[in-house]
């Protein structure tokens, strides 16, 4: 005997993989869309360990190899580049408790700090 499914099901089944096995490396996971009376549930699978390192960025390596820009003063102004490829100014205070470490701008990474033997006139 067939039974309609709940309209929710119904769209989930259009949008979703109904049912498949990955098998890796011994391992089984199971993608599947379950529908119940009212409701509907999506399982997804597990990220494998070693695809981890294929979809990640290196950006970070990247702008760790960039150098520290020295300024002479207690306020960097970052643009990211300038133009259409930059970011908003981003104005980065010098002047704090640890004066001659790096500050980091929140948008690009690069990294910024007081020339040494610079002292701020408060």
């Amino acid at each position: 005997m067939h039974r309609a499914l709940p309209s929710r099901c119904r769209q989930l089944a259009k949008h979703s993989v109904a049912l498949r096995t990955v098998s890796y490396k011994g391992l089984r996971e199971t993608i599947g869309v379950g529908c119940g009376r009212s409701f509907a549930t999506i399982y997804d699978a597990k990220p494998r360990p070693d695809d981890t390192v294929h979809h990640r960025s290196d950006a970070e390596i990247r702008i760790a190899q960039v150098p520290v820009v020295e300024v002479e003063g207690n306020l960097a102004v970052c643009d990211g580049g300038g133009g259409a490829l930059g970011h908003p100014l981003e104005y980065i205070q010098l002047d704090t408790v640890e004066r001659y470490e790096p500050q980091t701008c929140k948008y690009c990474g690069i990294r910024y700090k007081m020339k040494e033997g610079y002292h701020s006139s408060h």
